[in-house]
């Protein structure tokens, strides 16, 4: 059966690529990858995506180094308070973020945080995972169903992925929501995410809607 993604997984990458081929610093990659993602969000939720999970920081990226992670923050804290905010609707949007909160800047999480209380709609979601690490989550699932008496998948709380978009042709999800994944369609792409134009993101929808969607059966 043929159908729109209700739920697309977003991995950008190719960020530090882009800045090497383009003679670009990593505060400008980095800077126009938070203004990119913004593009594709709005794409995406054109093309009738009820949620988005974005993969802005994994716990083992964060042993990275000094520069690039000040490069990280300051790019999504200009996401968090301006992106975001100057171009969806609070009361139609909800911003949610995931992972270690203890583990990232103070600044990022007190963003973050007013976002969430800012944007508290119900028509699409985007989800922020930061400092996320799949065990923890598995984790904190499995001790939420033991709580409430519920199944593990029911205890998440993001849910399944229909769609998932890595600009990178390395056939890698690097620990990006596993249980949720299961049956996700997988799109691995040559092209960095600064240079993905809102037509790509058009045709890899419309690639999707053509895909038998057989989810083992």
């Amino acid at each position: 059966m043929n159908s729109d993604p209700a739920h697309v997984g977003l991995i950008p990458d190719g960020l530090r690529r882009w800045a090497k081929s383009n003679d670009a610093t990593l505060d400008d990659a980095y800077l126009r990858g938070a203004e990119k993602v913004t593009e594709i969000l709005l794409a995406l939720q054109g093309n009738g995506v009820r949620t988005v999970s974005v993969y802005n920081l994994s716990q083992a990226n964060l042993g990275r180094q000094k520069a690039e992670l000040d490069a990280v923050y300051a790019a999504s804290l200009h996401f968090l308070t301006t992106l975001l905010p100057d171009h969806f609707d609070p009361a139609a949007c909800r911003v949610r973020l995931h992972g270690n909160r203890d583990l990232l800047p103070h600044k990022y999480v007190a963003a973050a945080e007013d976002l969430e209380a800012a944007m508290t709609g119900s028509d699409f979601h985007i989800n922020i995972l930061s400092a996320y690490d799949a065990s923890d989550e598995l984790r904190a699932a499995h001790e939420r169903a033991r709580r409430e008496g519920c199944d593990i998948t029911a205890a998440l709380e993001i849910g399944n992925i229909d769609l998932i978009i890595r600009t990178t042709p390395e056939q890698l999800l690097s620990g990006f929501l596993p249980l949720q994944s299961q049956y996700a369609q997988l799109v691995f792409l040559p092209t960095p995410l600064n240079d993905l134009t809102e037509q790509d993101i058009d045709d890899l929808i419309a690639a999707y809607r053509r895909f038998p969607k057989l989810r083992g059966r």
